[in-house]
């Protein structure tokens, strides 16, 4: 069998074969993914991660890898609470080799919490131009992840494969990045938590999806 149709066939066999795999299993399951090794450690971590009430509490190894600390800008900002805060840290985002400043804020919309983020070379002083009542050098940032009040289509899922049909993420947004065997991911999920998308970070908003992750029972 020539190489191309080998790697075509183990991909599909893998994805049909992922649900019947974790069919019956506590919280999340895996759908669909290109990266076999990496979505099975990323689902038991996450399967340990869960609490009481089968929520992620992001406290496993693989996020406290990535060390955040809070933004201090120059000017009146509000008073820190989870509809106003600005962290930072210094891990390589993109997987190029060289580390890079990234700002996560978490503003609310309709009184619900929503990530986004922006990257920074390393040396970057944009929190030093930045402050409170302008906070466009940070936002003007080509390199981000900044949806609230938008969409993240789950595009490289195949209905016709899966015979899942998800709905994309939207609204507001939870973005947890975390370091398995020395790559960076991005775990995205939305207020429904149903669906989490394993990622890695390209350039601009450009995404590469790993692992397609759903909430048992949805």
């Amino acid at each position: 069998m020539p190489f191309m149709k080998r790697l075509v066939f183990g991909f599909l066999v893998f994805m049909m074969s992922a649900g019947v795999v974790w069919a019956g299993e506590r919280g999340y399951q895996l759908v669909a993914g290109r990266d076999g090794k990496l979505c099975a450690k990323v689902l038991e971590a996450f399967r340990e991660d869960l609490d009481d009430r089968s929520r992620l509490r992001y406290q496993h190894e693989i996020f406290r890898q990535i060390t955040w600390k809070p933004v201090e800008l120059s000017g009146q900002g509000p008073k820190t609470s989870r509809c106003s805060s600005l962290i930072q840290a210094m891990f390589d985002l993109d997987n190029d080799g060289q580390p890079d400043l990234v700002v996560k804020s978490t503003f609310c919309m309709k009184g619900s919490p929503s990530d986004s983020f922006y990257k920074f070379p390393a040396g970057s002083a944009v929190l030093e131009q930045a402050n409170w009542q302008d906070l466009s050098p940070l936002l003007a940032t080509p390199d981000k992840f900044e949806r609230t009040g938008g969409i993240y289509p789950l595009t490289q899922l195949s209905v016709e494969e899966t015979g899942v049909s998800p709905m994309p993420l939207t609204g507001v947004f939870t973005v947890q990045p975390f370091i398995v065997d020395g790559s960076t991911y991005l775990s995205l999920t939305d207020g429904r938590v149903e669906w989490i998308v394993i990622t890695k970070y390209l350039r601009g908003e450009q995404f590469e999806d790993r692992c397609y992750l759903r909430m048992a029972g949805r």
